[in-house]
């Protein structure tokens, strides 16, 4: 599911570039319709409730379901309702929001787990991202629930998985208390845009200041200097798709603080591998 899922958010990243070309924006929309999103239902579990998708499709042996997969699924479903207007994607990030909420108790406090089948750890790409839908949720239908949720996630993420030493995100913390201290630049991108879209929704300041901090420390702890042809250049991490997630967060802050000191070195690497 989660390499598939990658379809749906390239068909949507299409979408986006393409809205102001009728002709084009609709091409994209067919080929999610039609290609991408039937898809997508091969993976769609409904013997096991809440309803939601598997790792593997409907023809395969039952496998594990995981929060991070579906949430990220959620996301993309509220990002190509804002775009069409078209009731039965919000119904979709809906109907997935539902099964994030059951991933959630009360052990360490709160927080989302990371696999239904394997209820051993939570973890900030669970939590994080589901922050996020939350607020996007909130933004498009206006029930303060979905804010009130995306409050105590991100406050639990930020109180459990935060390094105060860089405001870096570490990646999970089991049942037993103890964390896991990887550090991977998606968990940090999905905080800085949860932390940007709460300060956008309430105007408290402590959000931004903290989306900040974490878009500061990320830069710091990921970015290493490499050599290249003409002389050496500082690059993220071999982990794209993760750093497209980073960047999420890092344009999200840019267009509320205008700084652009975040978003140019991802820029500046992403002209890199174009090029070269």
């Amino acid at each position: 599911l989660w390499p598939y899922s990658g379809t749906f958010s390239a068909v949507n990243a299409l979408m986006e570039a393409t809205k102001d070309n009728k002709k084009d924006f609709g091409n994209y929309q067919k080929l999610l319709d039609e290609k991408v999103l039937p898809g997508l239902a091969e993976y769609f579990d409904t013997r096991r409730m809440p309803k939601a998708y598997a790792s593997y499709i409907k023809d395969a042996p039952l496998s594990d379901r995981f929060y991070d997969d579906n949430v990220w699924l959620g996301i993309d479903f509220t990002d190509v309702y804002l775009m069409t207007s078209q009731e039965n994607y919000l119904q979709s990030a809906k109907l997935i929001w539902k099964f994030i909420e059951s991933g959630m108790d009360d052990c360490l406090g709160g927080g989302i787990y990371w696999c239904e089948q394997k209820k051993e750890s939570k973890n900030t790409c669970s939590n994080a991202p589901a922050t996020v839908l939350c607020m996007k949720l909130f933004k498009l239908t206006k029930d303060a629930k979905y804010l009130e949720q995306a409050k105590k996630t991100y406050q639990w993420t930020r109180d459990n998985l935060c390094d105060p030493s860089d405001f870096v995100y570490w990646d999970n913390k089991n049942l037993q208390g103890k964390v896991d201290p990887a550090k991977y630049t998606y968990n940090s991108g999905q905080m800085i845009q949860a932390g940007v879209l709460l300060y956008q929704a309430t105007g408290e300041k402590r959000y931004l200041k903290e989306a900040q901090q974490t878009a500061e420390g990320s830069c710091r702890f990921f970015l290493k200097v490499q050599p290249i042809a003409i002389g050496e250049m500082k690059f993220f991490p071999g982990t794209p798709w993760f750093n497209v997630i980073l960047f999420r967060g890092l344009k999200a802050l840019y267009l509320v603080d205008r700084n652009e000191a975040y978003i140019k070195t991802m820029i500046e690497n992403a002209d890199y591998a174009w090029n070269y």
